[in-house]
């Protein structure tokens, strides 16, 4: 059981250090954003979607970790979770420390790494509507409005003062 525990411990750890990864390639990508850069975001989003697949491999060991030590313990393998570990150990101080330091760590990261999304996106949104903010107006610029359009050679109607009138001078 100790050896399940310990792999366990060290799945947690590879899992913070690639979510303390993702949180600062996802800060570094703050200010690609705010430099309106497409190639190097383009880029941040490789190295972030890379970083990715390596937290759901990780994630992989660590439920399947949680299901063998599951098993050993006669719990449920589909529902058991990393806190009921920590319960389990209450006699295990060597081994539900460590559980609740991992624990307590992944979960501030994953709550940082949440908020910095949240403000990406709102960056990224705030771009796209000033995008098309320029989009509108240069196409309004070049789009002249109607009534600017009035000359002798567009106006095919009587004019006022003009050589024609409705008026007849004989009578």
């Amino acid at each position: 059981m100790a050896s399940l525990i310990e792999n366990l411990i060290m799945t947690l750890e590879q899992e913070s250090e690639l979510y303390e990864l993702l949180t600062k390639e996802s800060m570094d990508k703050t200010a690609v954003i705010v430099s309106n850069d497409l190639n190097r975001l383009s880029e941040a989003n490789e190295r972030e979607q890379r970083i990715v697949d390596d937290i759901t491999s990780v994630s992989h060991k660590r439920n399947q970790a949680l299901q063998e030590i599951a098993t050993v313990l006669g719990k449920d393998a589909n529902t058991i979770t990393v806190s009921e570990v920590i319960q389990l150990m209450a006699k295990q101080p060597e081994f539900q420390h460590p559980l609740i330091a991992i624990r307590d760590r992944l979960l501030k990261q994953t709550e940082v790494l949440k908020q910095v999304n949240i403000h990406n996106q709102s960056l990224l949104k705030e771009s796209l509507e000033m995008t098309e903010y320029s989009i509108n107006l240069i196409q309004s610029m070049n789009q002249a409005p109607e009534t600017a359009n009035y000359n002798k050679g567009n106006y095919s109607g009587a004019t006022l003062g003009g050589n024609y009138s409705s008026f007849d001078a004989k009578q």
